[in-house]
């Protein structure tokens, strides 16, 4: 079924665009027992994904085509298995009353709409009917009510298998150092000294070393995101920041502040990191290679507070880092991670069931796609 799923759709493609193509054929896609799936279907169930592909991929051809002919595949098959869901409810004889379609429109409309007439606007403006809203509707209860019928809602979970889960996967639940940090960002506008801005984070480091609270500081000072929540940053590891940082920050004490931390990326995927002693002089100077892991490519002899040969590019912002706690690698236990592994297993499960059930329906159904 997947190779004349992707037949169809590279005929699709064949000497032309998506589009063009699909404008092209001759309207049908799929039969699905009694049922028509039509090329205007597809496009409709795809079109999002596809939009969202071609923003991202605008400046990859290739790479743009190869995920649009998986989403347009997806899609098609999505909408034969809706019709065999559809036809097999009809075969049990199942019937859904028509008022408690509209009591679940009405309850979509007070969610996402407001209002039955922002409802047709949107509908409209999508060159969809009512009636097929409806119809839609319909379907996806019917899909959930079948889909209840033959996958569980609520699987259990045995504590053995998610004991066996927990001992072969053990990989999953390392953690490696970690710290809890708070950081006061000052960032350094394109028209403002490197002086001005490295005077201030040196008058906001004395005001702390002098007793102020940090998250007070950062509170007033810092120009970072987590401003509100006192430069809370919260636990990292060591691959979460970039290994300039990562040093100065494991490096300190709990409860400490560093020094004044500046840093300037370059166009060639390397990065300064500086520290800067109470007066404002730089103490060290080093260089990293962010596209080769952080790796450490140069380090600036300081002398006078200066470095010695080629000058180092403008820092682009400084940094006051406190390290609030600090963690040693470890494992993560079974107790912690208990929850996790269950909603992993639950949701493996609910897909293999998910598959068996589809695969039975088409075993025993009438499928042909069309090019």
């Amino acid at each position: 079924m997947r190779f004349l799923l992707l037949t169809v759709i590279g005929t699709l493609l064949a000497g032309g665009s998506v589009r063009a193509q699909f404008e092209l054929s001759n309207g049908i896609a799929a039969i699905a027992d009694d049922a028509v799936i039509t090329v205007q279907d597809v496009r409709q169930v795809a079109a999002d994904t596809i939009e969202t592909y071609r923003r991202t991929y605008r400046n990859d051809r290739e790479t743009l085509e190869q995920k649009q002919i998986g989403a347009l595949s997806d899609a098609l098959e999505s909408l034969i298995d809706r019709q065999l869901v559809l036809h097999d409810f009809e075969n049990i004889g199942g019937v859904i009353q028509e008022s408690y379609i509209d009591d679940l429109i009405k309850e979509r409309i007070r969610e996402k709409f407001g209002d039955r007439v922002t409802l047709i606007k949107g509908l409209q403006a999508q060159g969809i009917t009512y009636e097929t809203f409806r119809q839609r509707e319909r379907e996806r209860l019917i899909g959930r009510l079948m889909e209840r019928k033959h996958v569980a809602e609520v699987l259990l979970i045995s504590p053995a298998k998610i004991e066996r889960y927990y001992q072969t996967n053990l990989h999953r639940f390392k953690l490696g150092n970690q710290v809890k940090l708070r950081v006061i960002v000052l960032n350094r506008p394109q028209t403002s000294e490197v002086s001005d801005v490295l005077k201030l984070a040196s008058e906001i480091k004395a005001k702390i070393d002098g007793g102020a609270p940090f998250a007070e500081m950062a509170t007033i000072y810092s120009e970072g995101s987590e401003r509100k929540e006192g430069g809370l940053w919260g636990l990292r590891q060591e691959s979460q920041l970039r290994k300039g940082l990562w040093e100065v920050a494991y490096g300190l004490k709990t409860g400490e502040c560093g020094r004044v931390v500046s840093m300037s990326s370059l166009a060639d995927g390397t990065y300064w990191v500086c520290q800067y002693g109470p007066s404002g002089e730089m103490l060290v100077a080093r260089r990293f290679n962010e596209r080769e892991r952080d790796v450490l490519i140069e380090e600036k002899k300081i002398e006078n507070g200066v470095p010695v040969g080629e000058q180092i590019p403008p820092p682009q912002v400084f940094y006051l880092i406190f390290t609030e706690e600090k963690e040693v690698a470890r494992t993560r236990s079974l107790q912690e991670v208990r929850d996790e592994i269950e909603m992993d297993l639950v949701l493996e499960e609910r897909a293999r069931l998910q598959k068996k059930w589809i695969d039975k329906l088409r075993a025993k159904s009438f499928v042909r796609t069309f090019n």
